[in-house]
């Protein structure tokens, strides 16, 4: 993952992404599908760079270097690296289309454009990263128009333990943002289930039928051993576990926020009030 200073200091970096991405085509109302936005251009995917990057083709022919905005995925030699790199294959097939949204984004020293993506299809793709935990949300200063849903899908993603969150990586934890929310189209009402990806190589559907998509490679990291309990800062409250399932597991919570000093340990996924629910 990209440290957040260092992203702060690529988009103050250089020049605007009014250029190539620009230069495309507004999606045709014929073939764009609905969940797109009207705003969004139409590229081909020419290359899967990493987990979070990848190569598209204008309508003019140009090559740019697109990455997900406010979803930055493990780097090379970091578990679930692979399982991040799979995900966006299956979900942005090299040579089919797909749709990104042009801003205000300016190119980094890496040569990106951190753009909201949608697959041929109209799957919201960065908020699949971070919904299935195979991407962490970052904050780009301006906050864009979805940043408070890519940070509440990831709470999604914690309190499900999916991917990263599971336990073989850790990530710092976010904080509660789903006040008011501007969900993204194309992410589906049902927000923890996997966006469909498109088949490598689609075969006909039988009349009547429907094709099933390929499902994203999956590989499973390592297992770590179970975490002990942090000692507790005060005689008066119970051990700090890491998460509140280890804490039911050993005969801990709930706990109530105003109540118990321990709510602020962990995460109020459903922002009742109370964490660690048996």
């Amino acid at each position: 993952m990209r440290a957040l200073p260092r992203a702060l200091a690529v988009l103050a970096a250089v020049v605007t992404l009014a250029i190539p991405v620009a230069t495309a085509a507004p999606a045709g109302a014929a073939t764009r599908p609905k969940t797109v936005p009207k705003d969004a251009v139409e590229v081909k995917v020419k290359k899967i760079v990493d987990g979070d990057t990848f190569d598209v083709v204008t309508a003019k022919g140009v090559t740019v270097r697109v990455g997900l905005l406010e979803a930055d995925a493990p780097e090379q030699g970091w578990c679930w690296y692979e399982n991040a790199v799979a995900r966006l294959s299956a979900l942005l097939p090299v040579g089919k289309a797909a749709y990104v949204l042009p801003g205000k984004e300016r190119a980094g020293d890496d040569g990106r454009y951190l753009l909201y993506t949608w697959t041929g299809k109209g799957a919201y793709v960065n908020g699949d990263l971070v919904r299935n935990g195979y991407a962490q949300a970052v904050a780009y200063y301006p906050e864009h128009v979805y940043t408070d849903w890519q940070f509440a899908e990831q709470l999604r993603a914690q309190s499900e333990r999916r991917g990263m969150w599971s336990g073989p990586c850790w990530a710092p934890d976010t904080y509660d943002r789903r006040d008011a929310l501007d969900t993204p189209p194309g992410a589906g009402d049902a927000a923890l289930s996997p966006a469909p990806v498109e088949p490598m190589d689609p075969s006909p559907a039988a009349p009547g039928t429907s094709a099933t998509p390929e499902p994203a490679p999956q590989t499973t990291g390592t297992p770590t051993p179970s975490p002990s309990p942090s000692p507790s800062p005060s005689g008066g409250t119970d051990p700090r576990f890491q998460t509140c399932q280890e804490a039911n597991d050993a005969g801990y919570g709930p706990y109530r926020r105003g109540v118990d000093p321990e709510y602020d340990w962990y995460v109020d996924a459903d922002s009742d009030g109370i964490v660690c629910e048996t």
